[in-house]
């Protein structure tokens, strides 16, 4: 997992549990409930911070979590940064 993905990981997963109004324990919780039993209030404040790194299947879990806005929400960067400038400005 590169540097930029584990970042805009982060900042999203930051960004969805402060708009439902959760704790990072309370979010560790329904994570470890949903099926990442490896979550822990530790793990999730170092996946906040871009520094742990997590497998690839486990971003389901956060999907299950916080539903299809955070995979739009997660996706958004990469999905603009492969546009090509000469089609965002026709």
């Amino acid at each position: 997992m590169n540097r930029e993905w584990k970042r805009l990981l982060g900042v999203s997963v930051r960004e969805n549990r402060m708009r439902s109004g959760l704790t990072q324990r309370d979010l560790a919780a329904l994570l470890r409930d949903s099926g990442f039993s490896r979550c822990s209030r530790a793990l999730l404040s170092q996946i906040e911070a871009g520094v742990a790194t997590i497998r690839g299947y486990e971003i389901y879990y956060l999907r299950k979590v916080f539903g299809k806005a955070f995979e739009s929400e997660f996706w958004k960067p990469f999905r603009e940064r492969a546009v090509p400038a000469s089609k965002k400005n026709p």
